[in-house]
């Protein structure tokens, strides 16, 4: 991954970038660039990379999932979350949810650990514990040809 994002780099600012970055982009593997870059490079202790670690002291969620939204907006509190824009919703013996959906009412009935996404076109659900796999129902629109979903 580092060499393909160097070759993007080195065309940065240039009149080649735009084709450049259409023809390398793509190869590059959809991950996070701690993975990609940062863990490898430091991992060979390649002195020349030029990766630098510094201390501080601040607050950091990864939020990498709804899941982790969900603990994030919740302060680590596992009770139900509704979109704070539009909170109305019902529960019925239901608990630990997240549910975004702007603008309807949600009903939760009997139901724990679920992650609902409304985004107008398209609602998902899922549990908590899945919320992290939504990068696989993107693939599956894109192989549908459903991009327009995404």
């Amino acid at each position: 991954m580092a060499s393909l994002l160097e070759k993007i780099a080195a065309a940065h600012g240039s009149a080649e970038f735009e084709r450049v970055f259409a023809e390398v982009y793509p190869q590059c593997e959809n991950i996070s660039i701690d993975y990609a870059v940062l863990e490898p490079r430091s991992a060979k202790g390649e002195t020349g990379s030029e990766i630098y670690c510094l201390p501080a002291d601040f607050g950091w969620n990864d939020i990498g999932s709804w899941a982790a939204l969900h603990e994030h907006l919740t302060d680590g509190k596992m009770y139900s979350f509704f979109d704070e824009t539009d909170p109305v919703g019902c529960e019925i013996d239901a608990k630990r949810n997240y549910v975004y959906a702007p603008g309807k009412v949600v009903a939760l009935l009997g139901v724990s650990d679920l992650v609902v996404v409304d985004t107008g076109d398209c609602l998902m659900i899922t549990t908590r514990e899945r919320s992290q796999d939504v990068g696989k129902v993107v693939q599956d629109l894109k192989r549908a040809e459903r991009e327009g979903l995404v």
